[in-house]
């Protein structure tokens, strides 16, 4: 298994240069295709008594899309003549979370960033529907961005369904990094019951040649998230890995979770699968 086409949504201006930069890297650590996407939605808008007006304004937002559409294109190709394996694209009239996951069929991985605050839907892909409905592993770019290295590698491990994806999700990236370190997080790692687990996991990563260490930790008193940012600034790695969504969205988003948190809050490129 590798990586060898890598979705990306692009923008007309330059809030996507920095994903589509770091497609551009992944894309050539392994002599991958780029498929860069345009999409944005128009609303509908409906009220009594100006129904001319309302289309004329419609159509007026739908104009603006279709100019928008090879603007970005444009871009998109500016940013990535250098890919070795080429380049496609593909335009849509549709919300962007929408056409990368129906587009996720094409890819082995979607590359994605944090969008700015108070940016619709319509122009930029919500990170948390794009994770649930992808059905394939997104990386999110770093903040603030960077190059991307991935010599050194964290997994945040729990015995989940969503943790055993992203460990499968990620084995072209574990295999080419220097180093791995996966990493649980407990409250009294005395009291860890996954030796034997950690265990599994270091010879399945082994027999595919990943440099893996495994480590258990206890939990600060801040979040989840926050330990494992500063595990991967403990071992200077800038990639974490790790499942999303292991608890039901709508609780994460009232109550916090780890997912929520770290597309919040970390540095690193993360890398997560659901």
């Amino acid at each position: 298994m590798s990586y060898r086409t890598i979705l990306v949504h692009v923008e007309p201006g330059s809030g996507s240069d920095a994903r589509v930069r770091l497609a551009v890297e992944v894309a050539a650590m392994f002599d991958a295709t780029v498929i860069g996407l345009g999409a944005e939605a128009f609303y509908p808008v409906f009220s009594s008594g100006f129904a001319v007006a309302n289309g004329a304004m419609i159509e007026t937002m739908r104009e603006r899309v279709i100019a928008d559409l090879p603007i970005a294109e444009q871009r998109f190709r500016d940013l990535a003549s250098g890919v070795q394996a080429g380049v496609r694209w593909i335009g849509g009239l549709d919300f962007p979370a929408k056409e990368l996951a129906l587009h996720a069929r094409a890819a082995d991985l979607i590359v994605a960033s944090r969008p700015h605050k108070h940016v619709s839907s319509a122009f930029a892909p919500s990170p948390p529907d794009l994770v649930m409905e992808a059905g394939a592993p997104v990386l999110f770019a770093a903040e603030p961005s960077a190059p991307l290295i991935a010599e050194r590698v964290v997994v945040g491990w729990k015995d989940t369904r969503e943790s055993r994806r992203a460990l499968t999700d990620s084995l072209p990236l574990l295999k080419r990094a220097r180093h791995v370190t996966v990493v649980e997080i407990e409250d009294d790692p005395r009291a860890s019951t996954l030796g034997g687990g950690l265990k599994e996991i270091t010879e399945r990563l082994s027999r595919h040649g990943v440099r893996v260490e495994t480590e258990t930790v206890a939990r600060s008193k801040a979040t989840i998230a926050d330990d494992l940012e500063h595990a991967a600034a403990r071992h200077g790695a800038d990639v974490i890995v790790t499942g999303a969504y292991g608890h039901a969205r709508l609780r994460e988003w009232m109550l916090g979770g780890v997912t929520e948190d770290l597309l919040a809050t970390s540095s690193k490129c993360v890398l997560f699968s659901h």
